[in-house]
């Protein structure tokens, strides 16, 4: 199933919503649907331009060396609320600021409902469905993001109730969007005629994978449902596999930056950032990993030959073992002892750049990939009971990256192998915090650096303090306990 034919990939990145999309005079024929759609879309990449929205999650379990960059030294010791966290790199926006993330879903709810009310005369049946399914994917995921960010958030999907919303449940709203998801899989396409939309329009793989990160989500919280849901989880990612659109591409230095330039047989779902659309952002992680002669760098430390931050090395060997062979490390890294001086080591996974003066980049942010797919249904197998099913996933994605596979032993050992494999093939993707939260792990201090207690983990220390001004517009939105303290 192709997606029929919408706006160039131009017109989808530009639009921004505004009083229009109410008005009566709108939602009167397919492009005004597109556009609408595009506006959901449109908040979501703005979001992610300005602040450090992809990459907080993988600086905030710490095991860098941050030298010069406070704010996110402050961020990775979870000292939230520190005034080293200002408007630089968008660090406090997440902080201060949540208002962009309601303005996306803001636009889907009046999409699904505008849509759903237009005629046949006014636009063709499958393009209605499909637009909605983009709609419902759009706001599923952006709920998703809340979630992660600030745990239970106000919830609603209509666009004309007017009544404050309380804070409610997680595990209850992505009930209600895995719902939606399941709607909105089976009305979207599997792929798009354009290419130019692989992997930033939703798809049907897109909605199936978002669905998939839910359950695992819910699993670490609902523990009562943890087996089903893993269950759940695994049914949602083989349903992607089923698909037989993505494929994990070699490791090889003529392919790596196709991969992670975006749009690729791997990716998923990403938020475009096509220097060729003018997407242009500084709050990404090649900033502050990479330096001459790759980009202009930042600060005239060491000579320009020092990136901001670095991996620290006790952790690089968990990731990568000396003595043991793995084409990510030979790829990823320049110098990954820090060999030249103390900052001279650079991670390469998104350096594709447009131009090293600028420093522009020429890489989408890739949300899901397959690889990470594959991992995701390897640990629900592994917490059902399945370990020879996991193990297989777990060293396809092992072969690719030409590193040695797992064999024999099941239980703790099989399911801690996976998240580690998870952490080594994701770094600098924006899950690493994240999958720390879910699984419990964020209160081990072998697996995070600067752990939580069990105290305050249950108190809510793993999310960002909800913005005081949300607060003050809506009483009956409270803070998050730890952070009321």
């Amino acid at each position: 199933m192709a997606g029929a034919g919408l706006s160039s990939c131009k017109d989808f990145l530009d639009v921004k919503p505004n009083d229009r999309f109410t008005g009566a005079d709108y939602w009167r024929n397919a492009n005004d649907a597109r556009m609408g759609v595009n506006a959901a879309y449109s908040q979501l990449r703005d979001q992610y331009t300005k602040c450090i929205q992809y990459n907080f999650a993988d600086f905030r379990p710490g095991n860098y060396d941050f030298w010069n960059k406070n704010n996110f030294r402050a961020i990775a010791q979870n000292d939230l609320r520190s005034s080293a966290i200002t408007g630089t790199d968008g660090a406090n926006v997440p902080r201060e600021n949540w208002e962009t993330w309601w303005k996306s879903i803001a636009a889907a709810n009046l999409a699904v409902a505008r849509i759903g009310g237009m005629n046949a005369s006014q636009i063709g049946d499958i393009e209605k469905a499909q637009l909605i399914g983009e709609a419902r994917f759009v706001r599923s995921y952006v709920y998703y993001c809340l979630v992660q960010n600030y745990g239970n958030v106000p919830f609603q999907f209509s666009p004309y109730e007017l009544d404050m919303k309380p804070r409610i449940s997680h595990v209850d709203i992505l009930d209600s969007c895995i719902v939606d998801l399941r709607k909105a899989a089976d009305a979207l396409p599997v792929v798009y005629n354009d290419p130019t939309f692989r992997a930033v329009r939703a798809t049907k793989g897109a909605a199936l994978t978002l669905m998939a990160h839910m359950y695992m989500w819910q699993a670490g919280f609902d523990k009562p449902r943890a087996e089903e849901l893993n269950r759940k989880a695994a049914a949602a990612c083989k349903e992607v596999m089923d698909l037989k659109v993505y494929k994990l591409l070699p490791y090889e230095d003529e392919l790596i930056d196709n991969i992670f330039k975006g749009r690729s047989e791997e990716g998923i779902w990403e938020i475009s950032m096509d220097v060729n659309y003018g997407n242009i952002t500084g709050n990404f992680i090649s900033q502050w990993v990479l330096h001459q002669p790759i980009i202009a760098s930042a600060t005239n430390v060491y000579g320009g030959l020092g990136s901001e931050i670095t991996i620290k090395r006790e952790y690089l060997d968990i990731l990568y073992p000396p003595g043991e062979s793995d084409n990510r490390f030979t790829l990823w890294f320049d110098d990954p002892y820090n060999s030249v001086n103390p900052q001279s080591q650079m991670f390469l996974k998104y350096s594709s750049v447009s131009d090293p003066i600028a420093r522009r980049y020429d890489a989408n942010m890739i949300v899901f990939r397959y690889s990470g797919l594959l991992l995701l249904r390897a640990e629900a197998l592994a917490n059902t009971g399945d370990s020879d099913g996991a193990r297989e996933l777990l060293n396809e994605v092992r072969r690719r990256a030409q590193a040695s596979e797992f064999v024999g032993i099941d239980g703790q050992v099989l399911k801690d192998a996976i998240f580690l494999e998870r952490v080594r093939e994701l770094w600098g993707e924006g899950h690493r915090w994240f999958d720390l939260v879910r699984t419990g792990r964020v209160t081990d201090i072998s697996q995070c650096e600067n752990a939580l207690s069990q105290d305050e983990f249950d108190r809510g220390a793993w999310t960002w303090p909800i913005p005081i001004a949300a607060m003050r517009k809506n009483p009956k939105i409270t803070q998050t306990a730890y952070w009321a303290q």
